[in-house]
């Protein structure tokens, strides 16, 4: 008769326990970085004080990444839990004007929320070049999938005019957008999202392929 080996069985039941505690972890890292970011700054936030604020070693801060990977980790996080806001994916569905107001809102509570963060990794953007790279490349990848959802949607103009559709509503969704209109200008965020509504429908009216 074969015995079950009692070790073998709590390995398996202990590999997942352990990945959902490190899972965790890594949320809890990711989200206290991203809250000493968005209050000290790239620069002025340390590993060790992420360490220090999420109570755990500084180890298991640097094998959860590097301070650039911290920074956009924690600013894809920060658009309010939903990390396909900001790439208009509502677009995928059947749309037109009347959906509009609707996803922008979406959209825009995500850009809201992710605001604090968003403002130190401009900040770092302009002083470290690994950073930079890593807003350059989201830029590029913000904009295709942005044109993907307008295929998908049947709204893309044919040719290569459906780059700039795309680069037009990437600027009215953007964070500088609501940035400026709400803080420095002083809009009311519903007066955004009624706004930013209204110039995309008007984007997607115009004959871009011409």
């Amino acid at each position: 008769m074969t015995i079950p080996d009692s070790s073998s069985e709590r390995r398996r039941y202990d590999s997942p326990v352990r990945e959902a505690r490190a899972r965790r972890t890594r949320a809890h890292v990711i989200a206290t970085a991203g809250r000493l970011f968005a209050e000290r700054g790239y620069a002025g936030t340390s590993m060790r004080q992420i360490a220090a604020a999420a109570g755990v070693s500084l180890e298991t801060v640097t094998q959860t990444g590097r301070k650039p990977e911290l920074l956009l980790a924690a600013f894809r996080d920060g658009f309010a839990g939903d990390p396909d806001a900001a790439n208009l994916d509502a677009l995928a569905g059947p749309p037109g004007p009347a959906d509009l107001p609707a996803v922008v809102s979406r959209v825009a509570a995500g850009v809201r929320g992710s605001l604090p963060i968003w403002r130190a990794f401009t900040t770092a953007a302009a002083a470290d070049p690994a950073v930079a790279a890593v807003r350059a490349e989201l830029a590029l990848v913000r904009r295709a999938e942005i044109v993907e959802r307008l295929r998908t949607a049947g709204l893309a103009p044919s040719g290569a005019r459906v780059g700039a559709l795309a680069d037009a509503i990437g600027l009215i969704t953007s964070h500088e957008a609501y940035d400026h209109l709400t803080q420095v200008c002083g809009w009311e965020h519903e007066q955004y999202v009624a706004w930013a509504a209204a110039a995309i429908g008007a984007q997607l009216t115009l004959d871009w392929g011409s």
